[in-house]
């Protein structure tokens, strides 16, 4: 049996799915969810996370540090697994069954990428239109990640001559340097 079928919560993959709270349907517009990126020794960082209203967006917001200098995909995947650290965080969110791609075309979880500076600290401010931290498709008890590389935003994958499918995936941003639980502040 795989380890998704042993399980009952299909965004933490945890035993008891504990969601009641994310799909409750009284929204609160003080609302805040927090990611803090662990996994790694050297790359580190907070994300916070506000929403307005349900299917209006979410703003992301935090520091990430001790990256390379330069661009670094950042997604939310699937589940918030870190059990076998980020590899078991799943794909991307991707609840619409769609190529990977950019905030406004692509897979719900593809947050484009984060620059970081010659210190190796990215300053992230986003704002996601397709993001909710409430109800149904609510990204609360995933995962963000952050990638070695940057994302290709799914550029290559259809191009005549030399279409190269891992973009219309992973967008190629590469090794999963930290990732980390989305959770309600």
């Amino acid at each position: 049996m795989k380890l998704q079928e042993l399980t009952s919560c299909p965004r933490t993959r945890a035993p008891k799915c504990q969601c009641e709270s994310v799909l409750k349907e009284d929204f609160n517009p003080d609302i805040r969810a927090v990611c803090k990126l662990e996994q790694s020794d050297t790359v580190q960082g907070t994300l916070y996370m506000k929403s307005e209203e349900v299917g209006m967006g979410t703003m992301i917001v935090g520091r990430i540090t001790g990256l390379k200098p330069g661009k670094h995909g950042l997604h939310i995947h699937e589940f918030g697994d870190l059990s076998d650290g980020c590899k078991s965080a799943g794909g991307h969110y991707n609840p619409d069954g769609v190529d990977h791609g950019d905030l406004i075309k692509g897979h719900v979880g593809d947050l484009g990428n984060v620059i970081a500076d010659d210190t190796g600290t990215a300053t992230v401010k986003i704002f996601a239109p397709r993001v909710d931290i409430h109800g149904e498709r609510s990204v609360v008890g995933r995962s963000f990640v952050i990638h070695a590389d940057e994302d290709d935003l799914g550029t290559q994958g259809n191009l005549p001559t030399s279409g190269n499918p891992e973009s219309l995936k992973t967008g190629n941003a590469g090794d999963r340097l930290a990732c980390g639980l989305i959770v309600f502040i």
